[in-house]
């Protein structure tokens, strides 16, 4: 997924009155959104984005935003685990990681929430997602190598918990059996 930059969508999200803070965060949201509901619409998440400002997206900025969205769902469904948290580069300072890092966990919740309604929570997804709400509180005053190692860690252990969250979920319904 990392093709598309950080920064492009950065771009997009800060140039259009967008009612989120960041890329990291319109990820966390559709990713969310797709852990729920498979079939999850782009024009659903730009809206929840965006608000009534995403029907002024240029072509280009629709572009970037629909490579976000392909990109996203293609590797949460594939068996490759190729499924990546969209998060500023090691380029960054890591306190800016760190916040990035925790918008992605606030937008993902949110985007959960929204798509899941009062939906019961199967196998672990219920203790991943409060691990998740604490992270989304993460401390952004990070610096040194055993902040960019628990940094690393976290991110990791975020990236997972998401995969077994979407595993969870897209199971298909069990069948029940009728015996004759």
């Amino acid at each position: 997924m990392r093709k598309l930059s950080y920064q492009a969508v950065q771009d997009v999200v800060l140039s259009n009155d967008a009612l989120i803070g960041s890329s990291a965060e319109a990820h966390g949201m559709l990713t969310g959104m797709l852990c729920v509901n498979a079939a999850a619409e782009q024009e659903q998440w730009l809206l929840l984005v965006f608000g009534e400002a995403h029907d002024g997206l240029t072509a280009e900025e629709l572009g970037v935003m629909r490579e976000l969205y392909d990109d996203t769902r293609k590797c949460l469904v594939g068996v490759d685990f190729s499924f990546q948290l969209f998060l500023p580069d090691d380029d960054f300072l890591l306190s800016e990681r760190a916040l990035a890092l925790s918008e992605w966990c606030q937008g993902f919740l949110y985007g959960v929430g929204y798509s899941a309604g009062g939906r019961e929570w199967p196998g672990e997804s219920a203790e991943v997602l409060r691990d998740l709400a604490d992270i989304s509180q993460l401390d952004s005053n990070a610096s040194g190598d055993a902040d960019e190692e628990a940094f690393m860690e976290i991110s990791e252990f975020v990236r997972v918990g998401v995969q077994l969250i979407h595993g969870d979920l897209q199971q298909p319904a069990p069948i029940s059996r009728r015996l004759h």
